[in-house]
């Protein structure tokens, strides 16, 4: 594997501080019974190393070197989109916490690379004029994705590319984050608002699941549209992008659990009937991940706005859902005396995303949020299987495996609040 920068750093892994390899963590080096605790970034860096050494397939394809990532640790068998892009959102902060690191932006290059084997492989054929769909499943070539084609994934696909373009300026990176846009835009219910969840959910004879507008595509349309406003090269683009930022807020709106708190539900059930679609209940699950990606969302939407009264609504809501996320999702467990965060560690992660970008901004209480979730990753980092390096689901306990630890996913969400928690230290 190419993946030199990041074999340097853990070769140079040890019970004190790095020495010659990129920024030391501050004030992390306590000693408990005369053992160093190791840095957020020696941390990170270790957990890093472990998601490539257990799940990276590098090699190349008509001309593309990639990264592709297995879905299971013990599996020969690829990762889904989503598994893969959940792991681009790794190596995107590793760029940040090394930036002038050429090796990391390479590797970043070469995951992103990976996204092109999932593509359609005639996007012509598409009712969206310039659009272009991610079908679930990795084809062997590039430009030949198979499997459903999910709304969410490729909103989640379209934010990466714009990652892509701001690490490696290439405008591709840009001009496919707008096709991958216009075809998640096609998806648009005019009736009801939102997008469901695949492609398959515009068809009347689609199922329950299929059907649901969930917060997960919804909410990043907002990210990825306010930012593409940003980006615009005029100011009929940019007009164009923000309206339908907030057109997509407002819907999302609709799922906040007000007056009780400011969590976020997971979704709204659609129904046929009557030769209709039709609103149906609210999936009235709570997701760390929802609260995440609302609270990064209000920020953007802050960003792209210049009327006071939104902007202050924005900066409210994105407080206010901080608050409620963390009383709901960080959780005492009592076999270990110690607070932990629930659910899905990758889904922890995009609230974890949502708290440093608050943090950077130096919102309230946003540092006692970093300071929880780097107290999270440091659990599953020393609850780690000694055997694989793997990190346990809930990072209180060890691994069982009975919790899908084997997981690219799992993996991926604790190795990025690592990162997080490491760019949190050294700023």
């Amino acid at each position: 594997r190419s993946l030199l920068r990041l074999s340097a750093l853990v070769s140079c892994l040890s019970l004190v501080a790095l020495t010659g390899c990129g920024a030391v963590s501050k004030g992390t080096d306590t000693k408990s019974g005369g053992v160093s605790r190791p840095t957020e970034e020696e941390m990170a860096v270790k957990m890093v190393q472990t998601i490539f050494d257990q799940y990276a397939i590098t090699g190349k394809s008509e001309n593309t070197d990639f990264i592709n990532l297995r879905e299971y640790h013990n599996k020969v068998q690829s990762g889904f989109l989503w598994s893969n892009f959940c792991g681009v959102g790794v190596q995107y902060y590793m760029c940040r916490l090394y930036p002038e690191d050429a090796e990391q932006k390479e590797i970043f290059r070469k995951m992103i690379n990976n996204f092109l084997f999932f593509r359609q492989s005639n996007p012509a054929s598409n009712a969206a004029e310039n659009s272009v769909k991610y079908h679930s499943a990795r084809g062997t070539v590039v430009n030949l994705g198979s499997g459903d084609c999910f709304f969410d994934d490729n909103i989640w696909v379209a934010r990466n590319y714009l990652r892509a373009y701001e690490i490696l300026g290439d405008s591709w990176y840009l001009e496919e984050a707008i096709r991958v846009n216009n075809w998640v835009l096609s998806g648009w219910n005019e009736d009801l608002g939102g997008i469901v969840w695949s492609e398959a959910g515009l068809a009347p004879g689609a199922d329950v699941q299929h059907l649901e507008r969930g917060l997960s595509a919804n909410a990043c349309s907002i990210m990825v549209n306010a930012r593409l406003s940003q980006l615009a090269s005029t100011p009929e683009e940019s007009s164009f992008y923000l309206a339908w930022a907030e057109r997509f807020y407002a819907f999302c709106k609709k799922m906040q659990n007000l007056p009780d708190t400011h969590d976020y539900w997971n979704g709204i059930h659609t129904v046929y009937k009557d030769g209709t679609f039709q609103d149906g209940t609210i999936n009235k699950v709570h997701y760390s991940y929802n609260s995440g990606s609302m609270i990064l969302a209000n920020l953007a939407l802050y960003d792209c706005t210049e009327d006071t009264e939104k902007k202050d609504a924005y900066l409210n809501d994105a407080i206010m859902t901080a608050k409620a996320a963390y009383k709901t999702f960080h959780t005492y467990d009592a076999g270990s005396e110690s607070y932990y965060y629930k659910g899905d560690p990758w889904f922890a992660a995009i609230l974890n995303e949502a708290y440093y970008e608050m943090w950077q901004r130096g919102m309230e209480s946003a540092e006692t949020y970093m300071d929880s979730f780097a107290e999270n990753v440091a659990a599953a980092y020393y609850n780690r299987e000694e055997e694989t390096g793997l990190c346990p689901y809930q990072a209180t306990r060890k691994v069982t495996w009975d919790k899908n630890e084997s997981y690219v996913i799992h993996q991926t969400g604790f190795a990025e609040q690592a990162v997080l928690a490491a760019l949190f230290r050294i700023s």
